[in-house]
């Protein structure tokens, strides 16, 4: 069985088994072994690296569909982000070792460098283990994550829920998550909840004869006074006030 990972600098696609796949830089593509592959340059300069691994058992190595899964994630995929820290870092480690292999040989040691593939393998192994599937687990770039996020919340406003739940969610730290929240929405992950909370219950206000309390319960707060405060802070007025104004 082999492994390939190639991309350090420039843009390419890879062209494997009849499918091409976006190969901005950097990028990491595992390929069983025996499928046809090939790299087309599209940027100047393009250079890459791969590692070939002989393995005892299929096992050792991703899926055919988790390789596809994992491949065409490199199209949008943040190595920059928190959580592909120490798989970036073990890339780098890699085609470090790799450029001694030319420059340095007498540093040059194959048996770290196979430990070292060895361990992205096992990385991504890992992440499918614990979240299946799915191809939206942690590849998009941290600007997507923020999108799926609103998305997320302005469905789900009702369910009780923190900062850490919402990081969880996009497989984000939870203060790198409310800077990059902040910065892209100008307000906080929670701010932001809050203000879809607020807009459901001014629609339940106005449409419904729904006592304040039930209001509050329904578009997810868990105390009628902070459901109060919120609402006086955003409109100048109480609950009822502004049903009074509104006529119901």
């Amino acid at each position: 069985m082999v492994g390939e990972a190639s991309g350090r600098e420039g843009g390419a696609v890879l062209d494997w088994e009849g499918a091409n796949y976006p190969a901005p830089s950097p990028s990491l593509f595992l390929l069983p072994a025996n499928t046809p592959h090939w790299v087309n340059q599209q940027t100047y300069p393009l250079s890459f690296w791969y590692i070939e691994l002989a393995m005892d058992h299929p096992a050792e190595f991703v899926s055919g569909e988790q390789a596809e899964t994992w491949n065409r994630l490199q199209e949008s995929i943040d190595y920059a982000s928190p959580e592909l820290m120490g798989l970036k870092l073990t890339l780098d480690a890699l085609g470090v070792s790799l450029e001694r292999k030319a420059e340095q040989p007498v540093l040059y040691d194959e048996e770290l460098i196979k430990l070292d593939a060895q361990k992205v393998i096992r990385w991504v192994q890992n992440r499918f283990r614990e979240n299946g599937e799915d191809p939206h687990w942690f590849g998009s770039s941290t600007p997507e994550k923020i999108k799926q996020l609103t998305r997320y919340m302005e469905v789900n406003y009702y369910l009780p829920t923190d900062l850490e739940q919402l990081a969880d969610k996009v497989h984000l730290e939870k203060s790198y998550l409310g800077r990059a929240f902040k910065q892209s929405a100008g307000v906080s992950p929670m701010q932001y909840l809050n203000r879809l909370r607020l807009n459901a219950a001014i629609s339940f206000l106005v449409n419904t004869n729904m006592p304040v309390r039930q209001i509050a319960e329904a578009t997810g707060f868990n105390s009628i006074h902070y459901f109060s405060r919120l609402f006086k802070q955003k409109s100048g007025c109480s609950p009822l006030e502004w049903r009074d104004k509104t006529g119901r």
